[in-house]
């Protein structure tokens, strides 16, 4: 999709736990999360907006959050460090808008 199109993007941390040469690292790789008007797109999957019902937050720890994506095939949930207000707003304006 166009980039200029997005109303709002957030930073999302995936962490990933690994065995390699019998030791444990942990991989953290940051992806975006993309709002556009009618679609909201992860690094892996691309939601409608008619299916999804309801984003939230909760926050888990200082400089951490939770954001919550309620969608038609379960809760999603992205660790994300910067304050997902806005992209929260942002979604709540879009689906008030559209009802």
């Amino acid at each position: 999709m166009d980039n200029s199109n997005v109303l709002s993007s957030l930073t999302y941390v995936n962490t990933e736990r690994l065995i390699e040469a019998g030791e444990l690292k942990i991989v953290h790789t940051e992806h975006a999360l993309h709002l556009y008007e009618d679609t909201v797109i992860d690094s892996a999957e691309r939601f409608h907006l008619t299916n999804v019902w309801d984003v939230s937050y909760r926050s888990f720890s200082d400089d951490a959050n939770l954001l919550y994506l309620h969608t038609h095939r379960g809760v999603v949930a992205y660790k994300v460090y910067a304050d997902p207000g806005h992209f929260v707003t942002m979604f709540k304006k879009l689906k008030n808008a559209n009802y």
